[in-house]
């Protein structure tokens, strides 16, 4: 007989290597995987409880022998306990269990039933060594909450918190089952002897010595496969001879909250009983949980294994979802309520709660000929109130839980579009929603809601914004099994056009457990960081969650207008951090948003097909943000690991990765401050001013950012007099000692680290944990916090005159930080005058567009952020250009850093400073164009930059889709593209490889943006086709000339 069919005999449902079953036998298969060392003192100790509780005369003196063999011996607790615990510890115990029957037998419980009702007792040990939990009913589950959080779900890499868990299910004399957990911390400090060394070098002690064998290649397996993959490992198998199924999961610690419970919940859910269940952790950060489900004559042994493989790995993605409640009682299966969770997360960030009066007021505000720019705040501020006060994340959540019947055939409306027939059909679930009634049309639909919400308009308004859910979803892994958050593709078309005007070109949806995350662009081919939001109370989330999506939708915006000189339209990613615990696990959450895109992008071999109505391959290319430049590397070589090549390749997928990987880093070679510098230095120029030294300046964000330390490096002798920045706040009037801000700068330290004693007589620093300071001024200030925060608006209080600044440079901050409520602070009472002369906008939308127009009108020469700092996107423009442009052998031989020499290639050397040639030209020709347009129209320089960003990229859209330019002139395209190629890259390889090497529609990006961008900067921003026909006549002779 062959192994495998062996194995076949002695298990059922096995996706198992047949080798971790080699020489097993049917009774070790039966046994339960453990051997606890036999406990050499257990007689004595039963005497000795017996006399503790003898002692205590609180069990009657007849009954105590019963009551203390009723829980040595007939509860299925192992020896591991009672070896761990102390004699009046465990007659403490007895005593609980004892006390609920007499209180049972008080209120009138026959004795045959007294045990079990609602009986809940626990002991931790006081130096949180171990702990017991002892249940029946819904306390059951209330402990394992308790377990999970305070001692299962313990960071990755904190081995001296990590636990493990033993729980048995024990039949009480009525029937019910009462659970024991028993907790215990795991040993990592000794490697004992056995003969698997491999698993025992990374095993707790207590696992080690009394797992046998068999366990130990079972979990081996699970290991190894865990560290080539990143979701849950799910193995399984069916004892043959006893139909008890066996469930082992494994998957990084702390990877998803409240797991453990979850899946306990979901055992509960299909009305098996889980007999035993043990957590081991282990020392490389790895969890393994194996649950033995009891044989069920209601369902096989195929039923339950198949189900419990599928959605593990939907409850890893969103194990604690809102509808728990919902699930724990059995009224909505676990894709339902993750469903449901999804919808309510999308229906509180896009139910168009504004109606036609926000509509007629805001066309009455803002289509007068005398528009005022305040018009524009009160109109997004009016926004905001009207969609924090009315439909709140509980209102949904509460239509949604008193609509459960429509949920349902939503639900249904949502599989049969989305799964795949194969994979479903045997699953339980399916054939539960199989029984479900669909939603066959939109009159059908709106049949339903008129008859069922009839009297509730808010409740018809949720349900049709979840339909409208399902209707917009063109791709999803939700039915993947293999999977860590769950993703969705948006049609962005259901956004209403009165909140967002222009409707983005494709729009991600991601939920997982402990965040939330949306991707926005405007392009097909686009281009922007991802950013990780924090939340440092609940009110500062429930704020964040208000605002998330618009913030993801103006920072994309901007980055649209930004990205104008390159192939790459603009787009942005937003992850909110769950209040909480998840504050803790920003990358994470990054790492699953990036796997679950990935999902949705590639083409998995090892995972399911799913159902792709969009049917076109996409690209995204990504960067850091906010709280995740960490992370870049991360997802690069996470993209590699996931098989992307050709058309997208890996090492294009991320910029702002280390130059090991090919990255050009924005801070290392100043990017991004370049073109700032080329507005400063430009206006300078155009006012006269030679003699820096006379400029007074107060900058936002310092020597630790990328921005913020260039700035500092490239600003020759200008006089810093103020700079603030997360720690808090530097001043000097008379100038701050610029050597020791270089220090900070070269160094990447914040102002905490300001030497003290380079400040001058009129020198102070306020850190934002101070209190009670006195400034030389005179000026108390009770709060560094609040000091820090709102300095930009307390200038005139703090100089000595109201126009001492006399450049502003923010190049950090949160957005809005100036807006048309509070730039009255910047104006001269008497005279409405700005009171700065030159402000330079580095951070993103730190100054608001209303605020921009407000202190341009006031006399301010002001330059706004898609303008000045679009020298970081150009430098990862061509980064990803070379990624594209070299096969994987040419961009690590050109493009990557050794590791260990740290040197780099004289291409990379070359190529970087021509990248930074290019940053700085490209900021030249806008800043130029500015100056003249506003000289010829007088209209605000923030104005023009946007219309100047609206003609390059409605240009460059209609050249992209335009056949005749691409196609019947290819000598033309190709010289066009030769031109737009760094010359570095062109010399290096090739027009013809560079065309072969690159997917068609980024170089049709490329072209279009080449011509569009080039002729405005030249011809202007009226793109009348006589102009552009000359331009192109002009570029054609040049061409000839060069001979290209």
């Amino acid at each position: 007989m062959s192994l495998t069919s062996k194995i076949a005999g002695l298990t059922l449902h096995n996706n198992f290597d047949s080798r971790s079953f080699d020489n097993i036998a049917d009774t070790e298969l039966q046994a339960p995987g453990y051997e606890p060392t036999k406990f050499s003192g257990k007689a004595a100790q039963i005497s000795q409880v017996m006399d503790a509780l003898d002692d205590t005369g609180l069990i009657p003196e007849a009954l105590i022998e019963h009551e203390t063999k009723w829980f040595y011996e007939q509860l299925g607790i192992e020896d591991t306990f009672f070896a761990t615990e102390s004699v009046q510890a465990i007659a403490s115990h007895i005593l609980a269990l004892y006390s609920s029957k007499v209180d049972a037998f008080a209120r009138g419980v026959k004795a045959s039933d007294a045990v079990g009702t609602s009986f809940h007792h626990k002991r931790v040990a006081e130096d949180g060594s171990h702990a017991v939990f002892f249940a029946t009913g819904p306390e059951a589950l209330q402990f394992e909450h308790e377990i999970d959080d305070f001692f299962l779900d313990k960071p990755a890499d904190n081995s001296k918190g990590a636990y493990r868990l033993e729980s048995f299910a024990s039949t009480l004399p009525n029937g019910d089952t009462l659970r024991c957990d028993f907790v215990y911390r795991c040993d990592f400090s000794t490697v004992p002897t056995t003969t698997d060394a491999s698993i025992d070098s990374v095993s707790d002690a207590t696992f080690a010595k009394i797992a046998t064998p068999h366990t130990k290649v079972l979990y081996s397996e699970v290991l190894r496969q865990l560290e080539s993959t990143d979701g849950p490992v799910v193995k399984h198998f069916a004892i043959a001879s006893t139909g008890e199924e066996r469930i082992i999961i494994g998957y990084r610690r702390n990877s998803s909250s409240r797991y453990n419970s979850a899946l306990s919940t979901l055992a509960d859910y299909y009305g098996v009983t889980l007999k035993r269940k043990y957590v081991e952790n282990f020392s490389n950060g790895y969890s393994i949980l194996s649950m033995y489900i009891e044989h069920s004559d209601e369902y096989g042994p195929e039923d339950i294994i198949y189900q419990i493989a599928k959605e593990a790995s939907l409850l890893y993605c969103v194990p604690n979802n809102l509808f728990h409640d919902q699930f724990a009682l059995g009224s909505m299966s676990v894709q339902e309520c993750i469903y449901a969770h999804c919808g309510v997360i999308f229906v509180t960030h896009f139910l168009n709660r504004l109606g036609p009066e926000y509509s007629q007021l805001k066309k009455l505000l803002l289509s007068s000929t005398s528009e005022d720019p305040k018009n524009l705040e009160l109109v997004s501020r009016l926004k905001e109130r009207l969609t924090s006060e009315t439909y709140s994340q509980s209102y949904i959540l509460e239509c949604l839980e008193n609509n459960i019947g429509i949920v349902r055939r939503l639900y249904r409306h949502f599989v049969d579009t989305h799964y795949i027939s194969s994979s479903l059909e045997k699953t339980l679930s399916y054939q539960r929603v199989a029984k479900i009634q669909t939603i066959s049309s939109d009159a059908q639909f709106d049949e339903l809601i008129a008859e069922d919400c009839a009297t509730n308009e808010g409740y018809a308004l949720v349900l049709k914004a979840l339909y409208a859910f399902n209707k917009s979803v063109l791709k999803t892994n939700f039915f993947v099994t293999s999977k860590l958050a769950i993703s969705f593709r948006l049609n962005p078309s259901f956004l209403p056009k009165e909140e967002y005007p222009n409707t983005p070109f494709g729009m991600f949806f991601v939920v997982g457990s402990n965040f939330r995350g949306f991707h926005i662009r405007f392009r097909d081919i686009a281009r922007g960081g991802i950013r990780i939001v924090k939340s440092g109370s609940l009110d500062a989330y429930s704020k964040n969650r208000r605002t998330m999506f618009d913030e993801n939708y103006g920072l994309a915006s901007t980055q649209q207008r930004k990205n104008k000189d390159i192939p790459e339209g603009g787009s942005k990613g937003v992850i909110l951090l769950d209040v909480g615990k998840a504050q803790s696990k920003p990358k994470e959450c990054f790492a699953k948003y990036i796997d679950a895109l990935l999902d949705l992008l590639l083409k998995d071999p090892s995972k399911e097909k799913i159902v792709d109505l969009y049917g076109k391959p996409e690209m995204l290319f990504m960067g850091p943000d906010e709280n995740t430049a960490t992370f870049v590397d991360w997802a690069t070589l996470h993209a590699k690991k996931r098989g992307a090549k050709l058309g997208f390749p890996w090492k294009a997928f991320f910029t702002g990765k280390s130059p090991s990987l090919g990255g050009i880093p924005h801070d290392h070679y100043g990017m991004t401050t370049l073109s700032v510098r080329a507005y400063v230095e430009g206006t300078y120029e155009k006012l006269g001013i030679t003699d820096w030294s006379t400029v007074n300046k107060l900058q936002m964000a310092g020597g630790d950012g990328d921005l913020g330390s260039n700035e500092i490096k490239l600003s020759g002798n200008e006089k810093y007099v103020g700079l603030v920045d997360g720690f808090g706040v530097i001043v000097d009037e008379d100038g701050i000692d610029k050597q020791e801000l270089l220090r900070l700068a070269e160094d990447r330290l914040g102002n905490d680290h300001f030497d003290r004693s380079k400040l001058g007589p009129k020198g102070y620093m306020v850190m934002v944990d101070d209190r009670d300071v006195t400034l030389p001024n005179g000026q108390f200030v009770q709060n560094g916090l609040l000091f820090r925060n709102n300095f930009h608006l307390e200038l005139q209080k703090i100089y000595p005159r109201q126009d001492f600044v006399k450049l502003f440079v923010p190049c950090g901050g949160r957005p809005a930080s100036i807006n048309a409520n509070n730039v009255h602070f910047l104006l001269d009472e008497k005279t409405g005058k700005s009171i700065i002369p030159i402000i330079v906008e580095g951070a993103n939308l730190f100054i608001t567009q209303a605020a921009k127009i407000i202190l341009e009108q006031s006399g301010a020469i002001l330059f706004k952020d898609a303008s000045t700092n679009k020298g970081g996107v150009t430098s990862s423009s061509m980064e990803v250009l070379a990624a594209l442009a070299f096969d994987d052998e040419g961009f690590t031989e050109h493009m990557r850093i050794d590791e260990k020499t740290h040197e780099a290639p004289d291409f990379y050397k070359s190529y970087v400073k021509e990248v930074q040639q290019i940053v700085v030209r490209n900021a030249k020709a806008e800043f130029n164009l500015l100056w003249q347009l506003k000289e010829e129209t007088g209209k605000t320089f923030s104005e023009l930059s946007d219309q100047l960003s609206v003609a390059i990229n409605t240009l460059a859209d209609e050249l992209s889709s335009s056949k005749e330019l691409w196609e019947d002139d290819i000598t033309f395209r190709n010289e066009v593209l030769a031109d737009a190629v760094p010359q570095l890259l062109l010399k290096t390889l090739g027009i013809e490889k560079i065309l072969k090497q690159i997917p068609e529609a980024y170089l049709k990006a490329m072209f279009a943006t080449k011509l569009s961008s080039e002729f405005v900067y030249t011809r202007g921003i009226d793109t009348n086709p006589a102009k552009f026909l000359e331009y192109i006549s002009s570029l054609k002779r040049k061409f000839a000339a060069k001979n290209l």
